[in-house]
């Protein structure tokens, strides 16, 4: 089984919230595979312009970003992302547009969602979650 950090998870080890949490990662990562989506990559770069000290959060995020494979948002995610979203508008639950993209990766490649948003992923059946940060 492998691995793909929800932008919250991500966050939490940056800024070092949960200190244990990226010590588990690093042992997750070298037994299963942890990976981090360019959706994710993209909502953390935004948040580092928009502060003052944004070269010195940016080089924290490059840094735990170093550690994990980057999975881009494919085709193959994109046909995903298109099934998902009209399952959901469908039935009235649409969930922003980067964890649509964030689960559609996951599921493209068949990965399990690392987030402690467990409650927002719910909404997707077929999408296994973790939530590290309880566990």
């Amino acid at each position: 089984m492998r691995y793909l950090l929800d932008t919250n998870i991500c966050i939490y080890c940056i800024n070092r919230k949960y200190p244990q949490l990226f010590d588990r990662m690093l042992l997750r990562h070298q037994e299963f595979g942890i990976s981090v989506s360019a959706i994710s990559k993209a909502e953390i770069y935004a948040g580092s312009y928009r502060r003052h000290a944004s070269a010195r959060y940016r080089q924290e995020q490059d840094e735990f970003f170093s550690y994990f494979p980057s999975l881009p948002f494919d085709d193959m995610a994109a046909d995903v992302y298109g099934r998902i979203h009209a399952r959901l508008r469908d039935r009235g639950q649409l969930m922003g547009v980067a964890d649509m993209q964030i689960a559609a990766i996951a599921m493209a490649n068949d990965l399990t969602v690392v987030t402690h948003d467990v409650r927002g992923f719910t909404r997707l059946p077929d999408l296994p979650i973790e939530d590290w940060v309880v566990a």
